[in-house]
């Protein structure tokens, strides 16, 4: 079967190109439109069931970019994003990386959820404003963007449990970052550093941990193993580089928490499994993920002002490790 890629090659333009004259957009000229068209109609790409879905009828096919297919969070995240568009009666194709761009330029669906923060604003800008409908987890848009942007909050909950460590009296508080480009360690750490400044108290120290376990694991036994002080308290932006601390720390004999107080992010099941068990922040994300099926599912057929108002929830689960 031929592709959109098959389509520009011969006609000698780009994938967006192509894209764009299947979509009608006003935007490319009759001559290069009407180029197009006719190779497309050469190489029987118009007669696929693909193209004529984007013509004449919806697929209920929604896309879903992540950055990975592994991890606790992620697995959580579709299960419940399926669960919530097979009530309506759509389907999801899971995609990342260049197929991610690939497949939102052909707009192989209806509408995008965009949880990948390795997907250029500035495509989802372009394709947004043909009038296919995306929903981004990452960012805040601009006013007159037509992407419907919805975050889950991180700030507030962090806010709220290093509030919670300061009001039992400590005051060496450390903080583990987890990837850099994240907009969620950024809502993050952003909640840990207003907390500690409404305090008038500088971080402890700070690590990079990159959201996993295993470089959780790392960034406390380089510092560690330097002979740097330990912080009372270590917040970790999710519960994963957390359970890789109390790792090292049990390989080591470090007695938890009484040499060390762990915060975790997320609540994972395996934070139930780890001694000491993991205090964690709750985020409600079954909540937020259904919400987000719910919105692209009310953009595509035009009725948002139906899909509920969002209330983000959260709490926080002590356990053993604070």
């Amino acid at each position: 079967m031929s592709t959109i890629k098959d389509i520009a090659k011969k006609a000698g333009v780009s994938i967006a190109t192509v894209s764009y004259v299947l979509n009608n957009d006003p935007r490319i000229s009759e001559e290069t439109a009407s180029r197009v068209r006719q190779v497309a109609e050469e190489m029987n790409y118009l007669a696929s069931g693909i193209a004529k879905s984007l013509k004449t009828k919806k697929t209920h096919n929604i896309l879903i970019f992540i950055p990975e297919f592994g991890g606790p969070i992620y697995q959580e995240i579709l299960e419940e994003i399926h669960q919530a568009l097979k009530a309506a009666e759509y389907r999801m194709i899971v995609c990342n990386g260049d197929l991610a761009n690939e497949m939102l330029l052909e707009r192989q669906a209806d509408g995008a959820i965009v949880l990948d923060i390795s997907v250029s604003p500035d495509l989802l800008e372009k394709i947004a404003k043909t009038g296919f409908p995306i929903v981004d987890s990452r960012k805040v848009y601009q006013k007159d963007s037509r992407i419907i942007a919805r975050q889950m909050d991180g700030f507030t909950p962090t806010y709220e449990v290093i509030k919670t460590v300061i009001g039992e009296g400590y005051r060496n508080i450390g903080y583990m970052h987890g990837s850099a480009e994240s907009p969620d360690n950024t809502k993050r750490y952003n909640g840990f550093h207003q907390a500690l400044n409404d305090a008038g108290i500088k971080p402890f120290c700070e690590l990079k941990g990159e959201f996993r376990e295993k470089n959780g694991y790392l960034a406390i036994k380089n510092y560690y193993e330097q002979k740097q002080p330990l912080p009372e308290v270590l917040f970790c932006a999710n519960d994963e580089m957390a359970i890789g601390v109390i790792n090292y720390f049990n390989e080591i004999g470090l007695t938890l928490p009484d040499s060390l107080k762990i915060i975790g992010f997320d609540n994972i099941q395996l934070g139930c499994y780890v001694k000491p068990t993991l205090t964690t922040v709750d985020i409600n994300r079954a909540e937020w993920s259904r919400m987000l099926a719910e919105t692209i599912v009310g953009a595509i057929e035009d009725c948002l002002d139906k899909v509920p108002k969002y209330h983000p929830k959260y709490r926080i689960i002590r356990r053993e490790s604070f």
